[in-house]
C-alpha cells in the first residue's frame, strides 16, 4: 500500500504560496520499461516532441515559458529508479492530454500518470505497450472510469478517495495522494529546492503536443531517399519559407550556410532560432486577445508561426541519419494553396 506520511509531506508543499502553480497545473507520467528492456531518453524526447526533432536545453530553475504567455508545452525528464523509470513532468500547460501521451510513452513499457489544471478536473491514467488500460477523469471520478481494465487502479483509486472530494481541502488531499502514488512509483520526491535546480527540458511546440506529428500526401514516398536527397529537399523548403515570410535571421542563414558547407552548427544558432520562434508564437497569441485586431492579422501571424517552427524543424532534420521529413507538415499548412508547388519540386528530384 502506499505512504501515508508521503501525503503529510505534500498538502503542505501544495498549500505552499512560493509554488501555488503545483496546486493549480501539475501533469507527471512516470514510465517504466518492461522486464529485459530499456528505455532510451532520446527516445522519450522524440515521443513528447511529436515525432519531430526535439529542443533539449539544461535550465535553472523554474524558467519556463509559461512566463513568457507562450504557445509552448515545457517538460522535465529526469530518470530517478534503479530500473529504469523515467519520469516527465510537465508544470507549463494546460491543453496536453494525459491519455495520449501515456499511451504514446508506453511502448514496450508501461506509464502512470495523473494531471489536473485548466480545463482538466484531476484525472489519473495507466497504459501499458500503447494502449489505456485504465482511466479515471474529473475528480478521479469511478463513474466516468474507462480503459480496458480500469480495476487495474483499484488500489490506487482506493488510496485516492479516502479523502473526499466535497470540500477544498479534500481535493488537496486527493492530489497529496496522487502526488505520494507518483512518488512511489518514480522513486522522486519533489521538492522546492529540486524546483529550482537544474533540469533537462524539452520545450514542444504546442501545435505537435499530445499527438505525433504525420507527414502530408506528397507524390513519391520518400522513406527509401538518400541523405542527400532529403537534403536537398529540406534546404529548397527553408529557402521558400524565407523567401515567402521575410524570416532574414542571421541564425537561419549561419546554421544554413554551416550545413550547406558540411558542418554542423553551433546550437546556439538554434537556440536562437528557437527563441525567436517562441516569440512569434508569443505575437500570434497576443494578436488572438487584442480587440482591434483582425481575424485576417491573427490568421498570418498564425501561419508566420507555425512557417518559423517548420524552418526550425528542418534545420535540426538535416543534421539527422534519417530524418523524417516532419517539417512538411508544418510546411503545408504555412504555405496553403502553395503547397502543390512544393509536390511538383519533389516529382522533379
Amino acid at each position: 500500500m502506499y505512504d501515508l506520511a508521503a501525503i503529510n509531506y505534500y498538502l503542505p508543499l501544495l498549500r505552499s504560496s512560493s509554488v501555488q502553480w503545483l496546486s493549480d497545473r501539475m501533469w507527471w507520467i512516470s514510465v517504466t520499461p518492461k522486464a529485459h528492456q530499456s528505455i532510451e531518453i532520446d527516445d522519450i524526447h522524440e515521443v513528447l516532441a511529436g515525432g519531430t526533432p526535439p529542443e533539449v536545453r539544461q535550465e535553472d530553475g523554474y524558467e519556463l515559458p509559461i512566463t513568457l504567455h507562450c504557445p509552448i508545452v515545457a517538460f522535465f525528464v529526469h530518470r530517478y529508479a534503479g530500473d529504469g523509470t523515467v519520469s516527465i513532468l510537465n508544470l507549463s500547460s494546460e491543453s496536453t492530454s494525459l491519455r495520449d501521451y501515456c499511451r504514446a510513452l508506453s511502448s514496450g513499457a508501461s506509464a502512470l500518470g495523473i494531471e489536473w489544471g485548466g480545463k482538466t478536473w484531476e484525472a489519473i491514467a495507466y497504459a501499458e505497450d500503447g494502449d489505456i488500460v485504465a482511466y479515471f477523469p474529473e475528480g478521479f471520478s469511478r463513474e466516468l472510469a474507462g480503459g480496458t481494465n480500469p480495476e487495474a487502479l483499484s488500489q490506487e483509486l482506493q488510496f485516492i478517495h479516502q479523502f473526499s472530494e466535497d470540500s477544498p481541502a479534500g481535493v488537496v488531499a486527493q492530489k497529496a495522494a496522487a502526488l505520494a502514488i507518483l512518488e512511489a512509483r518514480s522513486g522522486l520526491r519533489i521538492t522546492e529546492e529540486w524546483l529550482n535546480s537544474t533540469h533537462e527540458v524539452v520545450y514542444v511546440d504546442s501545435v505537435h503536443s499530445g499527438a505525433i506529428a504525420s507527414q502530408p500526401t506528397i507524390p513519391n514516398s520518400p522513406d527509401v531517399w538518400p541523405h542527400g536527397k532529403k537534403s536537398e529537399l529540406l534546404f529548397w523548403i527553408i529557402d521558400l519559407l524565407v523567401a515567402k515570410f521575410g524570416f532574414e535571421w542571421p541564425g537561419i542563414s549561419e546554421a544554413r550556410s554551416a550545413y550547406g558547407s558540411g558542418y554542423v552548427p553551433e546550437e546556439a544558432l538554434h537556440t536562437e532560432v528557437m527563441d525567436r520562434t517562441l516569440r512569434l508564437g508569443r505575437d500570434w497569441l497576443e494578436a488572438t486577445n487584442e480587440y482591434e485586431s483582425s481575424a485576417a492579422n491573427s490568421e498570418l501571424m498564425r501561419l508566420r508561426w507555425r512557417a518559423g517552427i517548420a524552418i526550425r524543424v528542418a534545420l535540426r532534420e538535416i543534421e539527422q541519419s534519417n530524418p523524417k521529413l516532419s517539417s512538411l507538415q508544418l510546411a503545408k499548412e504555412a504555405l496553403g494553396m502553395e503547397w502543390p508547388t512544393v509536390q511538383q519540386h519533389i516529382l522533379n528530384l
